[in-house]
Order: C-alpha cells, then structure tokens, then sequence
C-alpha cells in the first residue's frame, strides 16, 4: 500500500489550522460577520505576514443575511464552495433566512459560527464577558437543523482534519446543499502542535441515471405525440443549457421553463414552449420534469389522467419537503446534465419511431408563444410616451432596449424572463424556492464579486429591497468595489399579501373594500435612491414613463463607465 502523503501548515493555532486547510480544500472565500468569538480569528488574519499562510480571502459583511446570500451569489457565480462565519447563537440567528433559501436551491454553503466559550474560568479563551452566558444556548444548532445537511462542533485541533473534509463532502454530495459547524473559542486558541494533513481527497461523483430508466423515458419520448421536457433549475450548471437546447431540436420535443430560477434553455429555440407550463400541462402525452420541485398546483391544475409523468433529478421527490404528493409515473435520480448525455444517444437509436409531422406541430405552437411576447413588447413601445403609470411589464421593456445581451440578472420581483430575451447560460438567476425575502440584492453582490468583469442587475421590489438591509448591501457595495445596478420597483404594497387574500376570498371584505389593506401598505416609502448616495454611489428615481429609458441609460454609465454601484427607484403600479 503505497504512503499517504502528508504536509504541515506553520501554523501557531488551531484557528491558522482550520483557516488554512478551508483554503487547501478550495474554499476561497470567507464571508464574515464577526463577534468575540472570533478572538483567534481576527490573530490569525493578524499575523498572516508573519506566518505566510494561505488563507481564505476575507468579505466583510456588515449584516448576516448579506454575508450568507453574498455566499449564495457567489455560488452561483462561479460553482465554488465558500464559507461564512458569523457570531454565536445571534449570528446564526440572523443568518437563518438565508440558510433557507440556500438549501431549497441547493447551494453549498458552509455555514460556521462561534459559540459561547465553554468554560467560565481557568483555560485559555474562557469567557470574559457577560454576554458569554446569555448567548449559550443548549443546542445552538438546533435552530437550523431542518435546513442544513450536516452539523458538528469542533471538538479539538486533532479532529481538525477529518472535520473539515467531512463538511465539504456533505455540502458537495448531490443534492448539494449547505453544512453548519460550531467553533468554540477555547478550540480555535489551542496551539496547533504540528497539526498535519493529508492531500484533499476527491469529491463524490455526481449521480448518474439507471441504464433502464434512461431507455424507459426515451421510449415514452419516441412514442409521444405531444411530449415536452419542462425545467426549473437545470440551467443551475450552465453546461446542460446546450444539451437540453440540442435534445429537443434534434428529436422534435418541446420545452418549457416552469417557474424558472435559471437559463434552461435558449429563448429562442424554435420548440420552445414559454415559461410556464400553460396548454402542455393540460394537452402534452409525456411531462419530463427536468428538477422541477414544485410541477404543477394542484389546486389550480393538472395534467390529464393518461399522461405519462416523469421526474428527474438528483432528489426527484423532494424528500425534504414535508408533503408533496404530485403523480410520478417513472421517477430517475440523476443531475441533468448526466440525464441529457445519457438520454440523447438513447433517442437516436429510437429515432425512426418518431412522428415525422410532430416538430412541425411543437415549432407552430412555439411561434404562437414568440408572436404573442412579440406583441406584448410592441404594446410596451407604443405606450412609452404616455401618461400612463409606469407598470411592471413597462419596465421589463425598457430595461430590455437598454440592457447589454452579456448582462447578468439577479430577479427578487420584477424581471420577466419572458421580456428579457437573449440572456446566456448563467445570465439570469431568479428567486429561490423558499421565497425568503432580502434575497436578490446582496445574491447580485456575490455574483459580482466572482465575476468582477460582468455587469450585475439587480431588479428587486420595494419590500425585497428593504428585506435586504440596504444600507448594509450598499457599504458592502463600497467595502468592497462592487458596482451593482439595482432597479427597484416600488409599488409601495405587498402585492403577494393583497393578491393572496383576494384569490382566497374574491367576494370577500377586503376585496370589496375598495382600497389596500392595511396589512399589505407599505407608504410612506424612504427614497430609496439615497441609501446607494450615502454610499458613495448614483442614485435617481423616476415616476414618469418617458423618463425611465434615461434613467437607465444614465445609471448605466455610471457602473460601466465609472464603475460606481447606481440605484433607480421606479415608482409603479
């Protein structure tokens, strides 16, 4: 058996240790909001010139859900494991929305906190402050159990090793998602006593579909006279986004983006069926849901009796969502990428069984879906001079005449993926599942920061824009020169809270009131636009519809020419 080989940080603690082998084991980037537990921390990063070591680069975030959703961005971004590290129980508190939206998308985050110091007296980092007894608590993971894949605490600088590479496996086994671990202070101030480790072993392959899962969809395929592959996050590796588009040209299949958080597919793919599931859901023969959590509501609609329904993913039924019952005739697990490569050698060995009529048929209906966005855009136009208020559909246009093809959207609110056409692979990334509000601003900022090169817009509602601590996002913005655009637009409501009580009740009070409900008000509005100039950087609002392309075009310049972040708060409908 030949020898593991091992290497030795100059490492004086087990805090350089721990920091130093994140950094061995890819992890770049260290999202931090830090407290009195972070005494070794802050040493480490202190005699960083003294020991040369390779540390993980520092992102200091002034509020815990902007660290964790900067992480989430940054995933996004660039696919890479970061970490975060906020303070105690409070931190980690603060942090928890955002855990939840990072593991109902299934992002990696390894997520660490500090805790309480252990001991009272009499060892090095014990505590010394009064806080150190209100902050403990007796299972301060327990707060986040429900959404993290793993927790532990690190118990000692020995275990150091085995603890890290057991949290990055777990956050990077499919279905990915984030890690909790707990640092006590004691721990972390411990001398490092020529603390080795082993290279960084792989990383689990990734699963791949059965051999006869894979030729069952292909024959329900081959066979059908109306299939149609429908996603939601497939594009979240931005690789499949050409398999899915060549599958389904090559063996005349429809596709549709249900519920979209990513580019799935091109927009223009002549099989392209919209954005939402709309006549397929009700007339198609075959459903291949391609990582679609939610198919379809069944209090709304479903799919008839007789189509064949297929889920596909690398949790096909979601297991951790506590119910949800929608039909699976043939349920593959897989990531999509694998599905894809897998599938389409599959179809052309069925290809001759294909209705040679059936593209035509799927092409003519995706005509009828380009015509009709077509249409909606040249509403848009014609109105631009109008005095009408400002809607939301009115913005999706003007930010498509003015917006560069290479652009990146983040979307918490406002942004059509319909409207906004020609966006590339891991152009446009949308909110996640769990809908937590605060998402969008600071998730813009981390896809920022990994790619620096990149124009970065974030199109958010008032309420998300206020979820997300902005003046936080915005020192943020200026910490660390990133020079988002953020477009507001402010309606000045909850629209969700006011639209679910009206569906819930169309003859209700409320609906028959004649105004907003108090529970749905947001007025007064700040001006938004004067958080970003506190910040350094450009802000304008705009209420008039021939004002809006200017404003655009002006904040534009600002972040590509002077690259300073901009706001432009629009006031809408």
């Amino acid at each position: 058996m030949a020898a593991v080989d091992k290497k030795q940080f100059a490492a004086e603690t087990v805090a350089e240790a721990y920091l130093a082998l994140l950094k061995d084991r890819g992890v770049d980037r260290l999202f931090v909001n830090a407290g009195t537990d972070f005494a070794s921390i802050v040493e480490a990063y202190g005699r960083l010139k003294l020991s040369g070591l390779d540390l993980p680069e520092v992102v200091v975030c002034s509020h815990e859900n902007v660290a964790v959703s900067m992480a989430h961005g940054a995933y996004l971004g660039d696919r890479s494991l970061s970490a975060v590290m906020l303070h105690t129980s409070v931190g980690t508190a603060n942090g928890i929305c955002g855990i939840i939206n990072a593991a109902r998308d299934r992002i990696p985050i390894m997520l660490t906190a500090g805790r309480s110091p252990l001991f009272e007296h009499d060892t090095f980092g014990a505590r010394n402050a009064g806080i150190h007894w209100a902050q403990e608590l007796f299972d301060q993971a327990g707060m986040l159990r429900e959404f993290v894949k793993w927790d532990y605490e690190l118990r000692d600088g020995v275990q150091v090793e085995e603890v890290v590479d057991r949290a990055v496996d777990v956050a990077l086994t499919e279905p990915r998602g984030p890690i909790y671990l707990s640092l006590p202070r004691e721990v972390l101030a411990k001398p490092a006593d020529g603390i080795q480790v082993r290279a960084a072993a792989s990383q689990p392959s990734d699963p791949a579909p059965a051999p006869e899962a894979v030729a069952a969809l292909a024959d329900h395929l081959v066979d059908a006279t109306f299939p149609v592959i429908a996603a939601s996050a497939s594009g979240a590796d931005p690789t499949t986004v050409p398999l899915l588009d060549d599958l389904c040209r090559r063996f005349s299949i429809g596709l549709a983006e249900a519920g979209p958080r990513y580019v799935n597919a091109s927009d223009d793919h002549p099989l392209h069926l919209g954005f939402g599931l709309g006549r397929a859901l009700i007339d198609a023969d075959v459903l291949c849901f391609l990582d679609v959590d939610v198919p379809w509501t069944q209090s709304m609609s479903n799919p008839r009796d007789e189509t064949v329904i297929v889920q596909a993913g690398p949790d096909p039924h979601f297991v951790r969502y506590p119910i949800r019952s929608h039909r699976s005739d043939l349920a593959i697990t897989t990531t999509s990428k694998h599905l894809l490569e897998a599938l389409a050698p599959a179809l052309a060995e069925r290809q001759g069984r294909i209705d040679p009529g059936r593209y035509q048929r799927l092409a003519d209906l995706a005509s009828e879906r380009r015509a009709q966005t077509a249409a909606a855009l040249a509403e848009e136009a014609a109105s631009a001079a109008s005095d009408a208020p400002i809607t939301k559909s009115f913005m999706n246009w003007a930010l498509e005449q003015v917006r560069p093809r290479d652009s990146i959207i983040v979307n918490e609110y406002w942004a059509s993926r319909a409207m906004q056409t020609g966006l590339a692979p891991g152009g446009y990334f949308g909110t996640p599942p769990a809908g937590g509000l605060g998402w969008g601003l600071p998730a813009a900022l981390g896809v920022q920061m990994v790619r620096p090169d990149d124009l970065v817009i974030a199109a958010v509602g008032d309420g998300a824009y206020l979820f997300a601590n902005p003046a936080a996002c915005h020192h943020a913005m200026a910490q660390h020169h990133l020079p988002v655009l953020t477009i507001i637009a402010t309606n000045r409501k909850w629209g969700a809270v006011e639209g679910s009580a009206r569906a819930m009740y169309p003859e209700g009070y409320a609906s028959s009131a004649g105004e907003l409900t108090p529970l749905a008000r947001l007025e007064p509005v700040p001006e938004f636009e004067r958080y970003v100039e506190a910040s350094g950087g450009y802000g304008e609002g705009v209420s008039a519809r021939a004002d809006l392309i200017p404003a655009f075009e002006r904040a534009l310049k600002v972040v590509l020419e002077e690259r300073r972040p901009a706001v432009v708060n629009v006031q809408c409908e």
